[in-house]
Parts: C-alpha cells; sequence; structure tokens
C-alpha cells in the first residue's frame, strides 16, 4: 500500500508540469492573449510591428472592427480615418501568402480589440 502512494505522488510530481505549462497564456511576438474566441480566431501572426489574425474560413466574409487603447477597456485611440474603429477585412486571395488572415494593422496601442457582428473576438495586450 505504501509503495502505491508513492507511485501516485511521483506520478503527481511528473504531471504537475505539464498542467502548468498547459495553463500559460499564449503570447505572439509581444502581445499576450487576454481572450480569444477560437471559433472565429485561428492565429495571430506578428511581423515586425504589423499584425495579423488568421480567422476561421467560415468567418472569412465578416468584417472585423479593431480597436486599440493605452488602458484595459478605456480610452479608445483615434486611427488615421479619425475614428476610434478600423474597418479590417480578411484577404482571400494569396497576395502575400495571407489569404485567411484579416488586413494588416500596425498600432502602439498597448491593448489591441477586434471586433465582428458585435462581439469582442480577439483582445490582446502588448507586454513587450
Amino acid at each position: 500500500m505504501k509503495k502505491a502512494f508513492v507511485t501516485i505522488g511521483v506520478a503527481i510530481l511528473f504531471l504537475f508540469p505539464l498542467s502548468a505549462l498547459a495553463q500559460q497564456e499564449a503570447t505572439y511576438g509581444p502581445y499576450k492573449v487576454l481572450s480569444m474566441d477560437k471559433a472565429v480566431v485561428e492565429d495571430v501572426l506578428v511581423e515586425g510591428t504589423d499584425l495579423y489574425v488568421k480567422v476561421n474560413p467560415s468567418s472569412w466574409g465578416s468584417e472585423f472592427i479593431v480597436k486599440g487603447s493605452a488602458k484595459n477597456n478605456e480610452i479608445y485611440t483615434t486611427w488615421a480615418n479619425g475614428t476610434n474603429e478600423m474597418p479590417v477585412k480578411v484577404y482571400q486571395s494569396q497576395a502575400k501568402n495571407k489569404q485567411g488572415y484579416t488586413y494588416r494593422i500596425n498600432t502602439g496601442a498597448r491593448f489591441v480589440e477586434y471586433w465582428t457582428g458585435g462581439k469582442l473576438v480577439l483582445h490582446l495586450e502588448k507586454v513587450k
């Protein structure tokens, strides 16, 4: 009986680090994922200061709204279009091998949000 407890204890010690790794937050370049709707967003691609979001094919026709802010859930920054919402679409051609990714976003905002259909589908925080 004592041997069984030792075996179980050793197994728990080896499995604990694996479960802790599984719970770590996803990061993409300098961004940490605060929330991601995996039914819509498949992946995030960071190239230098450019940010792209890979979208599930079922959402390719959707328009996405990107918002950025210096503080979480606070005043949104104004984009070059004069509003605090930047509409982006999804590439549906092989241009630059970005088929299925949203158009490029380049922002210095600490928090970046992607919305579609009135729903927040991706929330990122720049940590680096």
